[in-house]
Order: structure tokens, then sequence, then C-alpha cells
């Protein structure tokens, strides 16, 4: 069996690799839609939107952009609580601190909200711009 200390480091090397994997696929799948929408909708003069279709384009566009910035975010904060961490490690390990902490902070629930509201940003913009897409093509 494993030593725990070696499990935890593989956990968290696993999670990690998981969120960059989110953060990336927000970044690619929003950027992607977000150029390929707005390049479709602004420069085809035959696509006639409605304004609700307008506005519903508009509010997917925006969720976007906020997915993407949440994402950015979220990735910061993780990148800001690990040197925080690694510098309470270092006290530590100088001897003049006695622990680094144990608990997850308040850090954490920053980046824990970062990334739902990315997560659900980019979920609500996608299907925005599915919808209008989709009745445009039906309507």
């Amino acid at each position: 069996m494993a030593d725990p200390v070696e499990q935890f480091n593989q956990h968290q090397t696993d999670t990690k690799a998981r969120f960059n994997f989110l953060v990336q696929s927000i970044f690619l799948l929003a950027g992607g839609a977000l150029t390929a929408s707005i390049a479709v909708f602004t420069g085809s003069r035959t696509i006639a939107l409605t304004h609700a279709q307008g506005m519903v384009l508009g509010l997917g566009w925006w969720c976007l952009v906020g997915s993407i910035c949440l994402a950015l975010m979220s990735s910061f904060f993780v990148v800001l609580r690990d040197y925080l961490l690694g510098e309470r490690w270092r006290k530590v390990i100088d001897g003049t601190a006695k622990s680094a902490g144990d608990s997850p902070g308040k850090m954490d629930t920053v980046i824990l909200v970062c990334g739902i509201a990315s997560l659900a940003s980019f979920l609500l913009g996608f299907i925005a711009i599915a919808w209008v897409a989709t009745s445009t093509v039906v309507a």
C-alpha cells in the first residue's frame, strides 16, 4: 500500500490536471464559439434576427466573455494560493513557523465560486448561441 503522503500528492496532482483541463476547455470552446458566432452573425447581411434573438445572442456573447474572465481569475487564484502556501512551507522549513496550516481557506472558496460561475456562464452562453443559431435556421 502506498504511503499516505504519496497518495495525497498523487490526488493533488490529478485534481490540478483535471482543473487545468476544464479551464483549457472553457478557453478553447468559449473562445471558438465566440469568434465563430461573431463572424457568422456580424459578417452576414442575409441573416435577419428578431429583437429577441439579438438580445439572446448578445447575452450569449457576454456570458462567454464572462466565462473566460472567470476561468482566468480562477486560475490566477490557484497560482496565488499555491504561492502563498509555498511561502508558509518555507517558513516551517526555515524554522520560523510551527505550521503551514492545514485547512482550506478563503482562497479556496474564491476559486470554487469563480470556477462554478465560469462553468455556469459558459453553459448559458453556449446554449444561448445554439438557440439563436437553431431558431434562425428553423424560422
